[in-house]
């Protein structure tokens, strides 16, 4: 009988170790195919592989991990969907909205005394300039996009990924915005 059990909860701790195994697996996942071209990847694919770049280089750095926050995915959701409905790229809509505005309207602002925002936008073609990696990597080579990713002072973040680009590409093609806060 106690080789029975010996065997049995031998079996028991595999099948819990293993379980964990694909468990964080499974949970890392969205970091290991970081450069899906837009036109094979869903848009919350796309969004959480950023995210989830994000954090991982933050951890590289010994920083904080950002907590995902919906008003901030709101904010930037929609600041990329004006862009590309609008065929235009920068932090300013064509109507004069700003981060701030975006941010505000999104809710994220209601009810603090300080906070802190922050905004990156990128995008492009194809699996060479428009997968989670290709933006990424542009963020980290750009100084004012890379301090803000690094930023110990963000606590939040949301991702927005839109299909096209405001210079052409159609479904081929992504649009993402990355907006960063902190509030108190």
């Amino acid at each position: 009988m106690p080789v029975a059990v010996v065997a049995l909860t031998a079996a028991l701790l595999f099948a819990v170790a293993f379980g964990a195994e694909r468990a964080e697996a499974q949970t890392d996942a969205r970091c290991e195919q970081v450069g899906e071209a837009p036109s094979e990847a869903t848009l919350h694919y796309l969004r959480s592989s950023m995210l989830c770049l994000i954090n991982r280089v933050r951890e590289h750095y010994g920083l904080e991990p950002l907590h995902y926050n919906v008003e901030l995915r709101r904010s930037a959701t929609g600041h990329s969907n004006d862009m590309v409905a609008n065929d235009y790229f920068s932090h300013y809509g064509p109507d004069g909205s700003t981060l701030g505005g975006r941010v505000a309207r999104a809710g994220y602002l209601a009810r603090v005394n300080t906070y802190f925002i922050g905004e990156n936008i990128g995008g492009g073609l194809g699996r060479a300039a428009g997968s989670p990696i290709a933006v990424f990597r542009s963020w980290m080579h750009s100084p004012p996009h890379r301090a803000n990713i690094l930023d110990r002072s963000f606590h939040d973040f949301g991702g927005g990924v839109s299909r096209g680009y405001p210079y052409g590409g159609g479904p081929a093609a992504a649009t993402y915005t990355l907006d960063l806060g902190m509030r108190h």
